[in-house]
């Protein structure tokens, strides 16, 4: 009976310190660490108008190349870049080929920056006919990309296309010209695994006809079949009539890095515990040099100076909103594949697989 009494007053003694105590959830943590943290392969293909009234936006455009090839080395990136001409006709049909030699260039290719920035600007001789879209789809297409452009199109890349242009593309009726282009590039770039397009659209062009935009004798056009292909593909569209496209460019170059660094967490994190670090240093967040949580996406988004290289070493630190909180649609192994990040996962507590 001394027994009994001595039990019964121990466990009342431990449910009365229990009182006011709080157990918190454990903290939870997505690890990438490894020598490349996200699929750093672009391939960009660059849709040049050279028709009448053009060679001044190719200069503008060509301007901001060595910008441009800077930021790619910068963050380390693995890429590609082949110029095209819209002119598919007339005196000069030198488009459906890359132009210049070699007929891509990469970063390891001599006098990058000048060389890209030369081949910019392609002159005003070509077909007044745009017919851009159906360039792209010759090099991009047998049995061009098996012959001259083998190599250029890599299965592992994510595909990136720039149109300039101050006119709408001609290639085929603009009723069916969205639908078409997009079930190509569908048809040549197998989606990421979690269903998503491996390639983005971009374009620089006139977006809407008014008085401040105007390029050729007082006439513009606006591209509604570029705007449909960067809106089907979730691209940037920019104006043309800018004297500078730093903008315009940066934006795009931002977006680019967007599909290949945003960061899917496996669990709905409570936001307040969020802490990103990269190569162990903490990352503020913010939306102009630092990170925001995307809570639509269930994702972490880099911004300005603190989008991470492609040797960085990226974790994101945080705590479940709920015990038990349902995961994001996307599995962990999908996550990882869809976002390029294929390094070790590790949470609190588990063990790093050799």
């Amino acid at each position: 009976m001394k027994k009994d009494f001595l039990k019964a007053l121990l466990v009342a003694s431990f449910l009365t310190g229990c009182q006011g105590m709080s157990f918190d959830l454990p903290q939870t943590s997505d690890q990438f660490e490894q020598t490349i943290s996200y699929n750093n392969k672009v391939d960009i293909l660059w849709i040049v108008d050279n028709s009448t009234s053009m060679l001044k936006h190719q200069q503008n455009l060509s301007a901001q190349i060595p910008e441009l090839v800077s930021k790619l080395n910068s963050l380390k990136m693995d890429y590609q870049m082949a110029v095209i001409s819209s002119s598919m006709g007339g005196s000069l049909p030198d488009g459906g080929k890359f132009l210049g030699s070699p007929k891509y260039l990469t970063a390891k290719t001599s006098n990058l920056a000048s060389t890209l920035a030369d081949r910019m600007v392609v002159g005003e001789a070509g077909s007044n006919n745009e017919r851009g879209l159906e360039s792209m789809e010759v090099v991009l297409s047998a049995p061009y990309s098996s012959g001259e452009g083998k190599g250029f199109l890599r299965d592992d890349a994510l595909l990136v296309v720039i149109a300039l242009s101050d006119e709408e593309d001609k290639s085929r009726p603009v009723s069916t010209a969205v639908q078409y282009y997009s079930e190509f590039l569908d048809s040549i770039k197998a989606p990421w695994v979690d269903g998503s397009r491996s390639w983005v659209f971009n374009f620089i062009g006139v977006l809407s006809l008014s008085s401040q935009c105007r390029t050729f004798n007082d006439y513009a056009e606006p591209g509604e079949i570029f705007k449909g292909l960067v809106a089907v593909s979730g691209g940037i569209q920019e104006t043309i009539c800018n004297n500078s496209l730093a903008s315009a460019l940066g934006n795009i170059r931002a977006r680019m890095y967007e599909i290949l660094t945003d960061f899917k967490l496996s669990n709905i994190p409570a936001i307040e515990t969020i802490v990103v670090k990269i190569n162990g240093q903490v990352v503020p967040r913010s939306q102009v040099n630092g990170w925001d949580y995307i809570e639509s996406l269930n994702l972490i988004r880099f911004y300005g100076s603190a989008v991470p290289s492609a040797d960085s070493s990226i974790s994101v630190d945080f705590k479940p909103r709920t015990v038990n909180k349902a995961k994001a649609t996307e599995p962990p192994a999908r996550r990882l594949q869809r976002s390029g990040f294929s390094s070790q996962q590790r949470r609190t507590g588990d063990t790093v697989p050799s």
